[in-house]
């Protein structure tokens, strides 16, 4: 694998993204690393993938889920467990269950397109807010992509580029080297300078 092509079919995804999408959209890098994550996965029915995210989970299945469950959710994710140390400790339910629909398709279930919807308050730690955020920006996030979506050529170019970085070898990368690739190009995207590597 060239890191070098690697890169250059990136900077495709982003121009893809570009005819679909408006310019400097938060959504350019969810959906590139949704893509990547789901290339490795060679699961390519990427409009089912992203209309259909985890995230959208029946209110039933939250509200039924017992207080030992969400309890032990909190206090076995690591830095959420750090977060949350007072209510885990207290047994505030009342705190953990409204986090919970918001924190848990992020980080139980691990969605790649939330995660990376997320990724600055994951790599800051910030659960909080993404707890405080996630209804307002899933929804915009969703609004976004089923309104780029009206051109039948969006899941077809997505496949593409999906499928290229696949035959490339993205799954040789660890997931955080991947990550900061696409967040330096499209940093250069943005600035029109070349980033430091």
């Amino acid at each position: 694998m060239s890191r070098e092509d690697l890169e250059k079919a990136l900077a495709r995804g982003i121009e893809i993204l570009n005819e679909f999408l408006p310019v400097k959209t938060y959504l350019y890098f969810p959906i590139l690393y949704s893509a990547c994550v789901w290339a490795v996965r060679r699961v390519f029915d990427y409009r089912e993938r992203i209309l259909a995210w985890q995230v959208w989970i029946d209110p039933d299945y939250i509200k039924t889920k017992p207080d030992e469950f969400i309890l032990h959710f909190f206090a076995t994710h690591g830095a959420l467990s750090a977060a949350y140390e007072d209510e885990i400790d207290g047994r505030d339910m009342q705190v953990l269950r409204a986090a919970f629909p918001a924190l848990y398709p992020v980080c139980g279930l691990e969605d790649a397109f939330l995660r990376g919807l997320f990724k600055a308050e994951l790599d800051a730690a910030d659960y909080r807010r993404i707890a405080a955020e996630f209804g307002e920006r899933a929804a915009a996030a969703r609004d976004a992509v089923t309104a780029a979506e009206a051109d039948g050529d969006f899941w077809k170019e997505l496949e593409a580029f999906g499928m290229e970085a696949a035959a490339l070898g993205i799954h040789l990368l660890r997931d955080a080297e991947v990550q900061d690739m696409i967040v330096r190009l499209l940093k250069e995207r943005m600035s029109g300078e070349p980033q430091a590597r």
